[in-house]
């Protein structure tokens, strides 16, 4: 049966191992962000991994050295020695914040514990996370638990309640 796995990649090299990996019928997913980039003499918007040196495989575990002969593939992630399958909600949960084009910072390490919130409207609506910055607009970090990363996304403060503890 095929799951959802995340393998650690050459950072930068992450679209270009998704295509090899889909031109060799393999299913294989990397959520791409965009944002506005300044330089001193314009604006660019520009498109990076959300995750930096992830990309995800559904597979059947059988298929794994397939796998792990593509150039750029260090390996699969694993917790406890065994690869760590990841749930279709979380994939689906990183497909819909690419899709909403709300702004995504960067990868977050080290969450700042805070108040929970609920995002109520937008196609993010009920996903959870914790506020890690209130200035102008509140920044929500999304944890992926089955592969202990986060991802920061900036939603208006009107679209998120505080949850009770």
């Amino acid at each position: 049966m095929q799951h959802w796995y995340a393998l650690y990649v050459n950072a930068r090299h992450e679209k270009k191992i998704v295509l090899k990996l889909i031109d060799q019928r393999i299913e294989a997913y990397t959520p791409i962000a965009r944002r506005m980039q300044q330089w001193s003499d314009r604006k660019k918007r520009i498109e990076f991994p959300m995750l930096s040196g992830y990309i995800f495989v559904k597979i059947d575990l059988v298929d794994k050295e397939t796998i792990l002969r593509t150039p750029h593939i260090l390996g699969f992630i694993k917790f406890n020695g065994t690869e760590a399958s990841i749930r279709e909600s979380e994939i689906d949960i990183l497909k819909s914040i690419e899709l909403t084009g709300y702004d995504i910072t960067e990868e977050v390490t080290d969450l700042k514990m805070s108040d929970d919130v609920e995002i109520t409207q937008g196609p993010l609506k009920g996903l959870t996370g914790k506020i890690v910055r209130i200035q102008n607009e509140d920044y929500i970090s999304i944890e992926l638990n089955s592969i202990k990363q986060s991802i920061r996304i900036k939603v208006p403060k009107t679209i998120i309640k505080i949850l009770a503890n």
